[in-house]
């Protein structure tokens, strides 16, 4: 008889599963975590003194001033020479006169191309909170996303120990 009741015992206890339930821990104490966070700073734009466009300031003043020497340049090389000389004199007058009207419409304009300043800010973010509680006597402390408040809500599981 007594061995059918051990049987019994043992055959109950190793079938006897976790119990999960909620409970409730005191929050002790609860303390924000800092990170330094940048703001994206764009690329540094080369402000020539004129309205730049939307291509990444490709037509300014200078270049606008580049563009139209060269042309003149070029007009003014091919009307000299002939044959190979006169594409020769082109190219030349063509280069010539580009750098001569970027260098007029940049004493034009009195202006050298600069970076435009980018102001970048950083700041300190809350990225979690170090939450100190208390259960059934115990004290740890876990990090959270967010501030739990005076309670923390925990899934308990509770397992017989089988010896």
């Amino acid at each position: 008889m007594k061995r059918i009741l051990l049987t019994a015992l043992l055959l109950a206890a190793a079938g006897a599963e976790a119990a999960t339930f909620t409970d409730y821990a005191t929050v002790v104490r609860s303390d924000p975590q800092y990170s330094t966070v940048t703001d994206n700073c764009p690329a540094p734009v080369q402000n020539s003194g004129d309205v730049t466009s939307a291509v990444g300031g490709l037509m300014t003043g200078e270049n606008g001033g580049a563009l139209l020497g060269g042309i003149v340049g070029g007009v003014l090389g091919n009307q000299v020479g002939g044959g190979r000389g006169r594409t020769a004199a082109t190219i030349v007058g063509a280069l010539g006169g580009a750098m001569a009207g970027r260098q007029i419409a940049q004493n034009r304009t009195g202006v050298q191309p600069q970076p435009v300043a980018q102001a970048c800010t950083s700041h300190q973010a809350v990225t979690g909170y170090a939450v100190t509680y208390e259960y059934r006597g115990q004290r740890e402390t876990v990090t959270m996303p967010y501030n739990p408040g005076k309670k923390l809500e925990l899934t308990v599981s509770a397992q017989p120990v089988v010896r």
